[in-house]
């Protein structure tokens, strides 16, 4: 399957301006990092797959670019042989129109500003009109023909003799005479344009941060990133994210495994009944654009019943006597050496009778 050139460009996070070095610099740095048999990821055969399928077409586009170009000098130079007919204007070829720069806003989770990645933008906007300068009207030479440039009319009253003097409603009382912008129709705004562009996010953005990608026809975006509030994970600066999560206790107090959430996805971990935080190295989020991933930091809380019921009541009077009555077990043996120093010390509290022959 072949990708649109500008999907092959942002698979390798360039811009089409990228030189042919640039291109092979890219898709080196991206294989040595997907490579199969570098990255046993799941996906590291599908991207790697995709970073191929990238360099092909570009290539195939600069093939076929370089070739419409030869053929453009041919014939320019054909055209060169030939004597002109025409008178041409040097400064229509001088002229540059300003790029436009379409400002818009990207929401991301933290998952998916933590890994980047490609991110589809599509929409509309809607900008000034261009001959009013957002205005909505254009001025006409001369006064206002309704108010005769006064800026004032004269209101009827509900007798003859009486009249008002209200501000002129056709000029805003400025006595100048304008009329709705043909273009716009006197909304001030150009008709709504539609976008659509597939732009790569490098990971590890954060909120707040300008992306500047270069965009068709001479247009420039400029992206803000919107990091949305995320529902349990909590995000330091320095990349470590934070989550508490509930646990069953008696898993907990068995040392049992338990499946716990980072930023790329769930991770199994040992639980530890001696302690409540656990640190995953690695798991976060990136400390800056491009750089490694921060700790995920997990708290866990474990949960028992509030009543035990008759099953349970069993199952911990047959833990109790398996932990404290056996002598054969280490907790068993102290328990009953523990037994016996009670004993001891019962037996010469104050008030109890001695045996050792004493008054």
């Amino acid at each position: 399957m072949e990708l649109d050139i500008d999907d092959a460009y942002a698979e390798l996070g360039l811009t089409p301006r990228a030189t042919e070095a640039e291109v092979k610099a890219a898709w080196r740095r991206l294989a040595a990092r997907w490579h199969p048999d570098r990255n046993g990821s799941p996906d590291a055969v599908q991207r790697m797959q995709r970073l191929n399928r990238a360099l092909e077409e570009i290539r195939r586009a600069r093939l076929e670019a370089d070739e419409q170009a030869a053929a453009a000098e041919a014939a320019q130079a054909a055209a060169q042989q030939a004597p002109e007919t025409e008178d041409e204007d040097p400064e229509d070829d001088e002229a540059q129109v300003p790029p436009r720069t379409l400002h818009l806003d990207v929401p991301l989770t933290l998952e998916e500003a933590a890994f980047g990645g490609i991110h589809e933008l599509q929409g509309e906007v809607t900008e000034d009109c261009p001959d009013c300068e957002a205005a909505g009207f254009t001025m006409q030479s001369g006064g206002c023909p309704e108010c005769e440039g006064s800026g004032r009319v004269q209101r009827p009253a509900w007798f003859g003799w009486l009249a008002s003097v209200a501000e002129c409603e056709a000029c805003g009382g400025r006595g100048i005479g304008r009329r709705p912008c043909g273009s716009c129709g006197g909304s001030g705004k150009a008709p709504a344009r539609e976008y659509h562009y597939r732009v790569r996010i490098p990971a590890g953005v954060r909120d707040g941060d300008l992306l500047h990608v270069e965009g068709r026809d001479g247009e420039a975006l400029e992206l803000r990133i919107e990091l949305l509030p995320h529902e349990f994970f909590e995000l330091d600066a320095d990349g470590t994210v934070r989550c508490e999560i509930p646990v069953d206790g008696f898993a907990w107090a068995a040392n049992r495994w338990a499946e716990v959430p980072t930023p790329g996805g769930l991770r199994q971990m040992r639980l530890d009944r001696s302690h409540l935080v656990y640190r995953l190295k690695g798991q976060g989020f990136p400390s800056g654009r491009g750089g490694p991933r921060g700790d995920c930091i997990v708290k866990v809380e474990p949960l028992f019943p509030e009543q035990l019921d008759e099953a349970q009541e069993a199952l911990i009077e047959q833990l109790v006597a398996s932990n404290s009555g056996d002598p054969d077990t280490a907790p068993g043996a102290r328990f009953l050496a523990w037994d016996e120093v009670l004993r001891v010390w019962q037996k010469g509290l104050p008030g109890r009778p001695r045996r050792d022959g004493g008054a």
